[in-house]
C-alpha cells in the first residue's frame, strides 16, 4: 500500500540524476528555512488554481510540502499523491499527513502511475531538472484525465546570470545549465497542447554571496554537471567582482526568471 507508507521506484539510470538526489536529500532538513524564492514561486504558481474539487491531486517535486501547504484551504481532494526524487523527503512529509496523501520515491522521468488517473497535475520549481523535456513532458501529461488540469512552474535560462558572468571572469563556480523559456513553449507547440503563459522576473537580495551560495546549498539546488574545484583566492576574487558587479550598501542580488504555464487536456 502508499497509504502513510513510501513506494520506491528504481528506473534506469539517467546520467547526473542520481548527484541531484544525493544533494536534495542533504538539504532536507534545510529547505523549509531556505527556500525564499521556491515559496515565492508557488504562491504565484497557486494563484490561478481556482477553488474546488479535485479527487486525485499529482505533484511532481512535492520537496517539503510548499504546494500542499498552500492549497490546504483552496482545495479539497480525495488523493493527494506526492512524488520526489528525494527519499528524505518524503520521510518527513510522511510524518505531516494523513491516510489520504500517498507519497511515492521516483524521478520525473518515469513516475509508475497509470494512465489518465489525475484531475490535477502540479509542479513548481522542478521540471527544469528533466533530463529529456522534449519526450518527458508527453511522459507527465499522460497522468491527466481528459479534461485535467496542470500547472507548471519552471526556472529557466535568465536565472542566475550574474553568477554566471563572474564565474567566466575568475574562473570560480559554475551554474546548471538552463532552457530558454521559448524551448519549453515550443515543446507544447509541438505536442498541440492550448496553454497559458507568463514569465516573472524575481530580484532576491542576499546580505553576501556567502549567503546566496549557502542559500543554494541548504534548498539542494547547488548541483552542476560541471563542479569547479578552487581555491580561496578564487573565491574571494569571485566575492569582490560579484560586490562590484551587484551589490550595494544593502548586499548583493540574484536574479532568477521563471516561466509558468497552465492548461487542460
Amino acid at each position: 500500500m502508499l497509504e502513510k507508507s513510501i513506494k520506491q521506484h528504481n528506473p534506469v539510470k539517467i546520467k547526473y540524476m542520481k548527484d541531484i538526489k544525493f544533494y536534495f536529500n542533504k538539504a532536507a532538513n534545510t529547505y523549509e528555512s531556505y527556500a525564499s524564492i521556491q515559496k515565492q514561486v508557488a504562491l504565484e504558481l497557486t494563484k490561478n488554481i481556482q477553488f474546488g474539487i479535485y479527487p486525485k491531486v499529482v505533484e511532481i517535486g512535492s520537496g517539503s510540502g510548499i504546494i500542499m501547504t498552500i492549497l490546504s484551504d483552496k482545495i479539497n481532494f480525495q488523493k493527494f499523491i506526492h512524488v520526489d526524487i528525494s527519499f528524505e523527503f518524503l520521510k518527513k512529509m510522511k510524518n505531516n499527513t494523513d491516510s489520504s496523501h500517498y507519497l511515492i520515491n521516483a524521478r520525473a522521468e518515469e513516475i509508475p502511475l497509470k494512465n489518465q488517473i489525475a484531475d490535477l497535475l502540479i509542479s513548481s520549481s522542478a521540471l527544469h531538472w528533466l533530463s529529456n523535456p522534449k519526450s518527458n513532458f508527453s511522459e507527465l501529461l499522460r497522468i491527466l484525465k481528459k479534461g485535467g488540469k496542470f500547472y507548471f512552474s519552471i526556472f529557466t535560462s535568465q536565472t542566475l546570470k550574474e553568477i554566471e558572468q563572474v564565474s567566466k571572469i575568475t574562473g570560480f563556480g559554475s551554474v546548471y545549465e538552463l532552457k530558454e523559456a521559448d524551448f519549453y513553449l515550443s515543446i507544447f507547440k509541438d505536442i498541440d497542447i492550448p496553454i497559458k503563459y507568463k514569465i516573472l522576473k524575481y530580484k532576491q537580495k542576499y546580505s553576501s554571496v556567502r549567503e546566496l551560495f549557502l542559500s543554494h546549498k541548504l534548498t539542494g539546488t547547488n548541483f552542476t554537471e560541471k563542479k569547479k574545484f578552487s581555491g580561496k583566492q578564487s573565491f574571494q576574487n569571485f566575492c569582490r567582482l560579484y560586490n562590484k558587479l551587484f551589490g550595494n550598501s544593502d548586499g548583493i542580488y540574484a536574479t532568477y526568471e521563471v516561466l509558468f504555464i497552465e492548461g487542460q487536456i
